[in-house]
């Protein structure tokens, strides 16, 4: 079967997830457009609304979520889709309206963080061809560079065991 376009996601078309502006708004008008919960890991459910490109960007959307953030701040993303009001959120959390405008622009800005982290990754594995290396936590492949490893002169290929993601944590 055969996914069409809507009018309801012609606006989606050119949408990238570089942009915090765009992961704002995909966030806050997801429960119009997607009626699945991220914390589930399942990707659009209402896929005959949808089409194939307006799924797989709330699918890579999903992947960033549960790469990127905590259970506090995927909750927080819960409420928002559902169109709750930041001052029920807030009640709902137990911390101040003024707080959940904040926390909402932090998790957008972390997840573009990600997804520019993930662009960089393919890009220089795949386009550039670098060296990589296992995190020994995470256990991802990564680009052996001091942008994913931090240096350790006495490591054989002078990066740390684990990626800096993972010792950040």
């Amino acid at each position: 079967m055969m996914a069409f376009q809507t009018s309801k996601d012609t606006k989606y078309n050119q949408l990238v997830l570089s942009d915090t502006a765009v992961i704002k708004e995909l966030l806050t008008f997801r429960g119009t457009v997607d009626d699945t919960n991220f914390t589930q890991g399942v990707c659009a459910t209402n896929s005959l609304k949808m089409n194939t490109d307006v799924i797989a960007l709330f699918a890579d959307l999903d992947k960033l979520i549960e790469k990127s953030l905590n259970k506090e701040q995927t909750t927080l993303l819960s409420y928002i889709a559902r169109d709750y009001s930041y001052y029920t959120i807030g009640k709902l959390l137990g911390i101040p309206v003024k707080t959940v405008g904040s926390r909402f622009n932090t998790i957008c800005q972390k997840i573009k963080q990600e997804n520019d982290r993930q662009w960089r990754k393919v890009t220089y594995i795949q386009k550039l061809q670098l060296k990589t290396k296992r995190c020994s936590k995470c256990h991802d492949i990564l680009p052996a560079t001091d942008e994913f490893f931090s240096v350790n002169n006495s490591s054989k290929d002078l990066f740390h065991s684990q990626c800096k993601k993972c010792k950040n944590k």
